[in-house]
């Protein structure tokens, strides 16, 4: 009788082997909704709010002396080296950047690196473009800056965040930083509120109402935007703890009512776009938008308006905000009339909206007729620089030359081009006016300088 060998067992290695041969293959994640279920408040904040963050570098001019042995003198040479890094956000689709004063201090050129749409985050491309600063707040440590136009695409339109309300914020919450520490690319970190009204003394400045944030916030995220979790912008990231007190999780950041009231203050009508409607807003009680006065050469002068009155409407659109004012008239085209609903003592002005044409900016026109002299801003500091002086006039009498740097008209500082508005607004024929200047001498040194002119 044959002998029968009993079968071996198959192995249990090469069984599962022959299953996962014969299975149907895997389902991707994203068909099952796992990326979706992944996807929470954070990340779906990410998305929405990255392609207006921007990352911000300066360059900055410094001198290097020394002595040279052959002419006996002391000789100094001035170079261009790199500067500050930092980060910013789009508050406006024409350009406009909010980030810190300090990010660029000392700026002889600043140039801002907007995200290619689409590959912030991912592939980290973007784009530089040159910008200029428009409006600088040492005190609050804030900046606007204004994007140069695309050559290629000067209408182009930019991706923008809304600036939200830190008034109703909560020690605990979530919050999302976000910015371009390093050099390193878009960059996202989380944390919570860890205090509110933080006082802080930076290069010795005191500041005061910050938020205090344990996200972190590292060297180039200083002017980048903070998020709650919903992705509303409450807030710019400005200061780290840690570096000069070896703490850690101690950020600081300006809360988004200070930076409203800095746009509200600088973001005017006549320095955006040129032109302008005559009248001089402030933030009123609740932060409204009340008429502080209107100039006695412009637009609205006889319009009827006057100091106290308080605009609620433009063009049948709510502004209860001087914030909301601001951005909603820089949004109307040069074109159209604008329309003012206005409130007088809490009640509407019967008759209904007053009606104001915007008119180009009489500062050049003002200043050569009643002056003599055309002048611009410096970009870089307090005056206004000549730039024409018109043969005859007032100014040619006094020997005004163009270069020269006005820094005062009368009792008046002069700071920028709209204080020189300001100024010319109650200028009248006959006047005369005390004129402060400085001068560059023959060897580089400044001269100041003082005269008068009688306005023609």
């Amino acid at each position: 009788m044959p002998i029968r060998t009993p079968a071996r067992p198959v192995s249990v290695l090469v069984l599962l082997a022959l299953a996962a041969l014969l299975a149907p293959p895997p389902r991707p994640a994203s068909a099952e909704g796992e990326v979706e279920v992944r996807r929470n408040q954070i990340v779906k904040a990410v998305e929405m709010r990255r392609d207006a963050i921007v990352s911000i570098r300066t360059n900055q001019i410094v001198s290097r002396t020394w002595y040279d042995i052959w002419t006996h003198r002391r000789q100094e040479k001035l170079y261009e080296r790199d500067g500050g890094l930092g980060s910013g956000a789009i508050f406006h689709p024409d350009g406009y950047v909010i980030t810190n004063a300090h990010v660029i201090s000392r700026a002889s050129n600043i140039f801002v690196g907007i995200p290619l749409k689409g590959a912030a985050g991912k592939s980290g491309k973007s784009v530089e473009r040159k910008a200029l600063p428009m409006a600088i707040d040492i005190e609050n440590d804030l900046a606007i800056l204004r994007l140069l136009p695309d050559p290629e695409n000067p209408t182009g339109k930019y991706p923008f965040i809304k600036l939200g309300r830190s008034n109703d914020l909560m020690v605990g919450e979530a919050v999302i930083a976000m910015g371009h520490p390093f050099r390193l690319g878009f960059t996202v970190t989380t944390g919570i509120v860890s205090g509110v009204n933080r006082s802080l003394e930076l290069g010795g400045r005191k500041f005061d109402d910050f938020m205090q944030v344990d996200a972190a916030i590292n060297p180039g995220n200083s002017g980048g935007p903070l998020f709650d979790v919903t992705g509303r912008w409450i807030g710019v990231n400005t200061a780290i703890y840690n570096r000069a007190h070896n703490a850690e999780g101690i950020g600081f950041a300006i809360p988004a009512d200070r930076v409203r009231s800095l746009i509200s203050k600088a973001f005017k009508r006549r320095v955006v776009s040129g032109d302008w409607l005559g009248i001089e807003f402030t933030e009123g009680k609740g932060g409204v938008a009340e008429v502080q006065h209107v100039y006695p050469k412009g637009p609205a002068a006889d319009s009827g308006l006057r100091g106290g009155d308080v605009v609620v409407g433009i063009n049948r659109g709510p502004t209860a905000t001087l914030y909301d004012l601001r951005m909603a008239l820089v949004a109307r085209p040069s074109s159209e009339p604008i329309s003012l609903l206005v409130r007088r003592d809490g009640k509407l002005l019967r008759g209904g909206p007053i009606r104001v044409r915007l008119r180009p900016l009489p500062t050049g026109a003002l200043s050569a007729r009643h002056l003599g002299f055309t002048a611009k801003d410096t970009g870089v500091a307090d005056g206004i620089v000549v730039e024409s002086v018109r043969p005859n006039s007032p100014a040619s009498r006094m020997k005004l030359r163009p270069t020269d740097l006005i820094y005062g008209l009368g009792e008046w500082k002069i700071r920028n081009t709209e204080d020189l508005l300001m100024f010319l607004q109650f200028v009248e024929k006959g006047d005369l006016v005390d004129v402060k200047i400085q001068r560059l001498g023959r060897r580089g040194e400044t001269i100041k300088y003082a005269g008068s002119m009688r306005a023609e």
